[in-house]
C-alpha cells in the first residue's frame, strides 16, 4: 500500500510539473509575438505608411512597443478624418525624417484613433482632442501614460522640443547608453582624453549660446560615427571659453590624440554647416565614416515636398460610387446612420471618464438624438439609452460603449444598411466621411425638431445647444471644436429666437466654414468647398444680383433635411422584424440591467480565456487528485490499524 500512495504522489507531482510548463510555454509564445520587431508590423494605416519615416501602432502592439524600450516614444494619436490632423501629418512626416537618424535614441510613431480597434487605447491615453502628441520615456511602465507635448506650427520648433525632453531625461538618470548631449563642465582641455573610449580618434567642443540647440542636433546626428566625440559647451563655463578665447558663438575646437587643438571656420552656422565642417575636417584626416554616417540627416525642401507628393499617392483611394445616381444633394439615410453609428460607437466611448458638464452635453445629445434622429427602424435604441444615461450622475468611456453594443445586439437590426458613406463619400478615405457626416445629421435634426417638434416654439435653440455642447465635449478635433465655439458666440448663437432661424443659423455657419476651408488641404478636390445650396440644385435660392434669398433658402433646408425627403439608396428595404413586443421587452430587459449598476462586461481577450480555462482545469483535477490521496490514505490507515487488533476469540466475544 505504502508502494502505492509512493506511485500516486508522483504521479500527482509530474501532472502539476506538466500544468505549470504547458502554461509557461503559452505565456512565452504571447511573449514572443508580442516582440516582433515593430518596424515590420504595420505597413500602412489611416495617414501614415512604412515609406514615411513613422511607426505605425495599433492595439496589437502599443503598449509591447513603447513600454520597457531603452528609446523614448514620441506618439501621434491621431484621426484620419480631422482636418487639423490631415494638415499636420506632412509636417509629422517630415519630422520623423527630419530625426529618423536618431531613431535608436527615439522613435517617431502615430496610432489612428478612428479606426474602431484602437479604441480602448485611446480612451485608456486620455486622447481627448486631435492630435495630441504624447512622449513615453526610456524604459516607460505602466501606469505612465505619457507626457503630453505640445503641438508646434514648424519641425525645428517640434525638434528643439524634443531635444529639451532627451536632455531632461538624461538628466534624471535615464538614456545613458546615449550620445551626451548635456553642456561640457570641465574646465580643462588637457585632460579630456581620460575618460574618453579608446575608438574615439578625434574630439570637438561646440561653444554655443544657452538658448541654442545646435550643439544636441550635432551630437544627436553625428553619434554613429564611431571615431569622434562632441560635447557642446555653453558661455557660463566662462573659464574654458576665456582660456579659449572664445567670443563669437558657435565656435568650433578640434582635438586629435596627440595633436595640438584646432579651431575649425563654420562657414555656416546651422546644423548642416557644422555638420559639413566636422565631416570635411574627418575626412581630411584620412579617415573613413561610414555610410550610413555620411548621408545627409535631412533632405532639401524639394525633396520633402516631392516625398510628401509621392506618399500621397500611396494611399488607397475608394472606388468609385457603384450607382451613378448617387447625387451630393439627396439626405441618405446611409450618411446619418453612419456618423450616429461613429458618434455614439467611437467619439463618446473614447472618454475616460463623462460627468459634470460634459455629462449634461450627453445628456442634451441622447435626448435630441432620441426624440428626432429618423432612425428607420424605430427609436427605441436610441430611448432607451437615453433613459439609462440620464438616471445616471457620471458614467466611463468603456461603460457607455458596453450599453451601445449590447443595445445594438439585443435590438438588432438597429440600422438600415451596411456602414458605409453615400452622400457623405470622399474621393480618398481621408476626406469627407464623418465630417461631413455630422453636419449633415445636424441639419436633420434642427428641421426635424422644427417641423414637428410642439416645444419649438418655447426652446427654438434646444438641438443648437445640444450641438454646440457635443462639438465642444466631444468633437474630436480640437481645432474644429474650437473655430466652431467662436463662431457660435460671434455669430449670437444665443441670441436665436425662433425655430426656422435656427435652421438658418446652422445654414450660414455651415456656409462660413466652407468658406473658411476652400482650398485647404483637407479640402476634397473632387468636392470643392462651395457656398450652398448651389444655383443648379436651388435656382430660386439668389436674388438676381447674387444675394441670398433666405425665405427660399429656407424651404429649400426644410425640404431637403425633412424626414420624408431621406433616400435609402443601398439601405436594407425589408427589414427581418422581430416585432415590437420583442423589441419592447429586450428594452425593459436592458434598461432594467444598467440602471441598477451591473457589471456589463468582461474586457477578456481569448488568451486571458483560455488561461481561465486551463487554470480552471488544472485547479479541478489537483483538488481530485488531492481527494483520492486523502481517501486512500485514510483506508491504508484503517487496514493498518485493523491488523494490529487481536482477533476475537468466540468464548470471549
Amino acid at each position: 500500500m505504502a508502494e502505492k500512495t509512493k506511485t500516486m504522489d508522483r504521479l500527482n507531482v509530474s501532472l502539476i510539473l506538466k500544468l505549470w510548463l504547458i502554461g509557461t510555454i503559452a505565456l512565452n509564445c504571447d511573449a514572443a509575438t508580442l516582440k516582433e520587431p515593430y518596424q515590420s508590423q504595420i505597413p500602412t494605416q489611416g495617414l501614415y505608411n512604412a515609406s514615411d519615416n513613422v511607426v505605425i501602432l495599433n492595439v496589437t502592439n502599443f503598449k509591447s512597443s513603447v513600454y520597457g524600450d531603452k528609446k523614448g516614444w514620441l506618439v501621434e494619436f491621431y484621426n484620419s478624418w480631422c482636418g487639423f490632423c490631415l494638415r499636420f501629418a506632412p509636417m509629422w512626416k517630415e519630422f520623423a525624417s527630419d530625426v529618423h537618424v536618431w531613431k535608436d535614441i527615439v522613435v517617431v510613431a502615430a496610432i489612428d484613433c478612428a479606426d474602431d480597434d484602437n479604441n480602448p487605447i485611446c480612451r485608456e491615453y486620455e486622447i481627448m482632442h486631435y492630435p495630441m502628441l504624447k512622449y513615453f520615456s526610456v524604459n516607460a511602465h505602466l501606469p505612465s501614460l505619457g507626457l503630453v507635448m505640445e503641438k508646434y506650427d514648424t519641425v525645428d520648433k517640434l525638434r528643439h522640443s524634443l531635444i529639451d525632453l532627451l536632455e531632461r531625461e538624461q538628466q534624471e538618470g535615464r538614456g545613458i547608453s546615449w550620445p551626451n548631449i548635456a553642456p561640457y563642465r570641465s574646465y580643462e582641455t588637457t585632460n579630456i582624453w581620460k575618460s574618453v573610449p579608446s575608438t574615439i580618434k578625434y574630439f570637438f567642443l561646440l561653444f554655443e549660446r544657452t538658448d541654442s540647440r545646435l550643439g544636441a542636433e550635432v551630437i544627436l546626428d553625428m553619434h554613429k560615427i564611431k571615431v569622434i566625440q562632441i560635447r557642446r559647451v555653453l558661455p557660463e563655463n566662462e573659464l574654458l571659453c576665456e582660456t579659449n578665447k572664445v567670443t563669437n558663438f558657435p565656435s568650433l575646437i578640434a582635438f586629435g590624440r596627440n595633436e595640438t587643438q584646432r579651431f575649425l571656420k563654420i562657414k555656416v552656422p546651422t546644423r548642416e554647416g557644422v555638420y559639413d565642417t566636422i565631416k570635411e575636417f574627418v575626412l581630411s584626416k584620412g579617415e573613413t565614416l561610414h555610410e550610413e554616417s555620411t548621408d545627409k540627416v535631412h533632405s532639401t525642401e524639394n525633396d520633402i515636398h516631392k516625398s510628401i507628393a509621392n506618399n500621397s499617392k500611396l494611399l488607397p483611394a475608394t472606388e468609385k460610387p457603384e450607382n451613378t445616381e448617387v447625387t451630393s444633394d439627396h439626405l441618405y439615410q446611409l450618411d446619418l446612420e453612419n456618423a450616429l453609428r461613429y458618434s455614439i460607437s467611437h467619439e463618446i466611448p473614447i472618454h475616460k471618464t463623462i460627468g459634470n458638464d460634459k455629462m449634461n452635453a450627453l445628456k442634451k445629445y441622447l435626448n435630441v438624438l432620441a426624440e428626432h434622429f429618423p432612425l428607420r427602424y424605430g427609436n427605441i435604441f436610441l430611448e432607451t439609452i437615453r433613459d439609462i444615461v440620464k438616471k445616471r450622475d457620471s458614467i466611463t468611456g468603456e461603460e457607455f460603449s458596453q450599453i451601445v453594443k449590447s443595445m445594438e445586439e439585443e435590438m438588432s437590426p438597429v440600422y438600415s444598411g451596411p456602414s458605409k458613406w453615400i452622400g457623405c463619400k470622399g474621393s480618398k478615405e481621408e476626406y469627407r466621411g464623418y465630417p461631413c457626416g455630422l453636419w449633415t445629421m445636424f441639419h436633420t435634426l434642427v428641421v426635424n425638431y422644427a417641423v414637428s417638434s410642439k416645444d419649438a416654439e418655447y426652446e427654438p435653440r434646444k438641438v443648437l445647444d445640444a450641438m454646440y455642447n457635443y462639438i465642444r465635449y466631444f468633437f474630436g478635433c480640437a481645432d474644429c471644436a474650437q473655430h466652431f465655439v467662436q463662431m457660435a458666440v460671434k455669430n449670437k448663437m444665443f441670441n436665436v429666437s425662433n425655430a426656422n432661424d435656427s435652421i438658418l443659423w446652422l445654414w450660414t455657419a455651415h456656409n462660413e466654414v466652407n468658406a473658411r476651408l476652400s482650398g485647404d488641404d483637407t479640402e476634397d478636390p473632387q468636392h470643392k468647398k462651395i457656398q450652398y445650396p448651389a444655383t443648379e440644385h436651388c435656382p430660386s435660392c439668389r436674388f438676381e444680383d447674387g444675394t441670398w434669398n433666405e425665405e427660399n433658402v429656407l424651404l429649400y433646408l426644410k425640404t431637403k433635411y425633412s424626414s420624408r425627403g431621406i433616400n435609402y439608396h443601398d439601405s436594407i428595404t425589408k427589414r427581418q422584424d422581430n416585432g415590437n413586443k420583442l423589441n419592447i421587452r429586450q428594452e425593459r430587459l436592458v434598461l432594467t440591467r444598467y440602471t441598477n449598476n451591473k457589471k456589463i462586461g468582461w474586457d477578456f481577450t481569448i488568451f486571458d480565456i483560455s488561461i481561465c480555462v486551463v487554470l480552471y482545469v488544472a485547479s479541478a483535477i489537483i483538488l481530485i487528485l488531492v481527494c483520492v490521496k486523502f481517501a486512500v490514505k485514510r483506508t491504508y490507515r484503517k487496514r493498518t490499524y485493523a491488523s494490529l487488533i487481536p482477533k476475537c476469540d468466540l468464548y470471549f466475544c
